[in-house]
């Protein structure tokens, strides 16, 4: 009897080991013109080994790449099933409801990520776009301080900074903003067009309220990149 458990447990062991192979694989794999590989490779993971936490963190890192947000927040839901202190499937499981349009829930997934792993610049920022949309501005500009704090060199968060402050009518202090994020990376689009339009509307001093409200909409679009 006591042979039969020790050579169980040794396929087991064999059957994990299999399945974190499959995983890295599916990892290597998870890039255009791959994803259907890349998926198999994380489902024969998972048959081998349900229980490990990575293999459903990367196979919903993996669908939420390529657009597939609902499946990926069912595989996350499954890790932290599985490891409730994963600040990384927390922060990703966020995304994926951000891009569902689901703020409400991902400030939710933000705070936790955030109370296992506070040092983490990129979640921030995205807490503070979710602060953003609701018009939280100087709640959103907490949080973006608070990534810059962390990450002096975070392009998004000061480009997303200044879009706070477009939103407060601070158009000098969003034009900083902006010119900050471009000297760090002076290809971004986003910070280009922002700072264009916060520029525009601080050379007209008259009648420019209906123009601030149609551009600040815009910005609320596109501005606040995501990490």
């Amino acid at each position: 009897m006591k042979k039969k458990n020790m050579k169980g447990k040794q396929a087991r062991e064999i059957d994990r080991h299999l399945a974190v192979v499959w995983s890295d694989r599916g990892c290597d794999l998870s890039c255009p013109g791959h994803f259907e590989q890349a998926i198999d490779c994380f489902d024969k993971a998972l048959e081998l080994d349900s229980h490990i936490a990575n293999i459903w963190f990367n196979k919903g890192t993996c669908l939420a790449e390529f657009g597939r947000c609902d499946d990926a927040l069912s595989c996350y839901d499954k890790a932290l099933e599985l490891d409730p202190r994963r600040a990384d499937a927390w922060a990703n499981k966020g995304v994926s409801l951000i891009i569902l349009g689901r703020y409400e829930e991902a400030i939710v997934c933000y705070d936790e990520a955030l109370r296992l792993d506070p040092g983490d610049a990129d979640v921030w920022n995205n807490k503070g776009t979710c602060l953003a949309e609701f018009g939280r501005c100087d709640d959103a500009l907490s949080c973006y301080d608070k990534a810059l704090e962390l990450d002096p060199r975070n392009v998004n968060a000061w480009n997303n900074k200044g879009g706070s402050y477009f939103h407060l009518g601070r158009l000098e202090d969003a034009i900083r903003c902006y010119d900050k994020a471009l000297e760090l990376d002076p290809n971004h689009v986003n910070a280009w067009y922002n700072r264009t339009i916060a520029e525009d509307n601080l050379s007209h001093v008259e009648g420019s309220e209906p123009l601030r409200k149609s551009a600040g909409a815009v910005v609320s679009r596109i501005g606040n990149a995501l990490d």
